[in-house]
């Protein structure tokens, strides 16, 4: 059994993908995964020796995650050298079907590894090396330097080089940057940007999206797609138009038109879509392999139906604000702000928009190797709605992919030609307000249920008792009571205190349900995960 090194803090976002694996252990929803097709005469033995490398180099990906006490941590494992067999297929395609198996596969996150590789060959002098990795220790940007760094070693490997000796050593790891940003918060160095998303947020609504289906209780994570293309020509004018408000990317544009389909269709004026940070502010931690992205929040103000361009000023002034202040971990700023939260739902949006700068190139050449990568997709959503974009030059194009447990394909062809219509109208009328601007999914369903649109900054009518009092009255509620008391660490809860207003976070909440089950009671996880009372929760079991 492979020897642990160390015990390391987990960064946030570790800590965030460990919950989930909690409510979910059986899902490859986080896999990151990528084929790549090998032509030509390849050495084996020396791709083996260069990805053992590349595991030896960066400890995360001989990491797993632990809970210790009251810890999510990152246990560094030994490393050893790589285990590859020669798979056989009788087609290149038959190859990459097989790889999407192998990347369908969960991981567990306690056990490891969490990286996989197979190499299959389907001709003579061609082959398909498969790479899967789970997200908790590898992010987009990480394939392109683990792709960098193979490609390097395999050649010095060809040739018989030390390959200890080849790339530079490491000035960090990725538990490095983990501790430093615990560090960061501790000492108070990101206060300056808390107190700024406190005031962007302050009062946030947060529309419910019109769903066509009500939600499973266990969500199959499915999507519905439809393409979508934002054509250069209409970006640039959009762009040139708002030449006056500042540097206008491709990118704005692309979520100005969003924010104003989501407004129209939610029928809130009020609008929050999460935006992907790559979270590599200084240099050395470029080189590294880890999860690093961040979401940040950007949040539009359309409550006084204005024109096109002035929503475009204003996209630009929140995106330039949100990545100047795109430190502070997302699953930090959920619990700072003190949200509410509903079981099965992203708090503070439900929704994405990401323009894919890939870190891989198109190909790549090694040894007399031609290197061609593939990304293999995972069908499955991490958000209600998803807008994935691929830029070259002006031109934006992609596609929109929602939950199928919640949307139909049609809502999806819907959302795709809003988005369309909405920067077409705005080409030819830049100062058309946003109340005119032509949106089919929000004009062919005006007649929607009003009521589908409730936000949950309306006023709710709670049916539990006033005040915080209330003894426990049953042999459950003296369970979670003290559960409660010992993981909230207080002296005494009321059976009608709702946990997260009581101090409590998705951390606390599971270990709740973990210390739970240890006394032979299963606590519903999503449940748990939204707002409760010990009341509440016993009634339930």
């Amino acid at each position: 059994m492979t020897e642990d090194l160390y015990v390391l803090p987990a960064s946030y976002g570790q800590q965030r993908l460990w919950l989930l694996e909690q409510i979910d252990p059986d899902t490859p929803l986080y896999n990151e995964a990528v084929g790549l097709r090998l032509r030509g005469p390849l050495d084996t033995a020396a791709l083996t020796a260069a990805m053992s490398e590349v595991v030896a180099r960066h400890e995360v990906l001989r990491s797993v995650l632990e809970l210790e006490g009251a810890e999510v941590v990152q246990v560094v494992r030994e490393a050893e050298p790589l285990a590859l067999p020669v798979h056989e297929a009788d087609s290149h395609e038959l190859a990459l079907a097989q790889a999407r198996e192998l990347a369908a596969v969960p991981f567990d996150l306690g056990r490891g590894p969490l990286v996989r590789c197979r190499l299959t060959r389907t001709g003579p002098d061609d082959h398909l090396f498969t790479v899967v990795v789970h997200h908790a220790v590898a992010d987009g940007w990480s394939l392109g330097v683990l792709l960098a760094e193979l490609t390097a070693l395999y050649t010095e490997a060809v040739r018989g080089t030390d390959l200890s000796t080849v790339l530079p050593e490491l000035a960090v790891q990725y538990a490095d940057f983990a501790a430093w940003q615990k560090e960061r918060l501790d000492t108070g160095e990101l206060d300056g940007q808390l107190d700024h998303w406190r005031e962007r947020l302050a009062g946030v609504a947060q529309p419910a999206l019109p769903t066509d289906r009500v939600p499973a209780a266990a969500p199959e994570r499915g999507t519905v797609q439809a393409p979508l293309r934002l054509p250069a020509a209409m970006v640039r004018q959009l762009r040139a138009v708002a030449g006056d408000t500042g540097d206008v990317t491709p990118f704005m544009v692309a979520l100005a038109a969003y924010a104003v389909v989501l407004a129209r269709w939610t029928r809130s004026p009020d609008v929050v879509v999460g935006l992907p940070f790559a979270g590599r502010g200084q240099e050395e931690l470029e080189s590294l392999v880890g999860f690093f992205v961040n979401t940040v929040p950007v949040r539009v103000d359309l409550s006084a139906d204005p024109e096109f361009t002035a929503v475009l000023g204003q996209v630009r002034g929140r995106c330039v604000d949100a990545y100047g202040n795109a430190d502070v971990p997302f699953e930090l700023l959920v619990e700072t702000l003190k949200l509410p939260r509903r079981s099965g739902r992203t708090p503070l949006t439900q929704t994405m928009l990401a323009v894919n700068n890939t870190w891989l190139p198109d190909r790549a050449e090694a040894a007399g190797v031609t290197i061609e990568p593939t990304t293999l997709l995972q069908e499955r959503a991490h958000f209600e709605i998803t807008v994935d974009l691929d830029g070259d030059g002006d031109e934006l194009t992609g596609a929109v992919v929602l939950q199928a447990d919640l949307f139909t394909q049609e809502t999806a062809d819907l959302l795709a030609r809003s988005v369309t219509a909405v920067l077409r109208g705005a080409a030819m009328a830049p100062g058309t307000k946003v109340s005119a601007l032509p949106c089919p999914l929000a004009d062919e369903r005006a007649t929607a249920r009003e009521e589908e649109a409730v936000t949950e900054t309306a006023p709710v009518t709670s049916t539990r008792p006033a005040g915080q009092a209330g003894a426990p009255r049953s042999a459950t509620e003296i369970m979670l009571a003290r559960l409660w008391t010992e993981v909230l660490e207080r002296d005494m809860v009321g059976v009608h205190e709702e946990f997260y207003a009581a101090g409590g976070n998705s951390l606390r909440a599971v270990r709740v349900v973990m210390r739970a089950r240890e006394q032979g009671v299963e606590l519903p996880m999503e449940r748990v995960l939204g707002e409760h009372t010990i009341r509440e929760l016993a009634e339930l079991l």
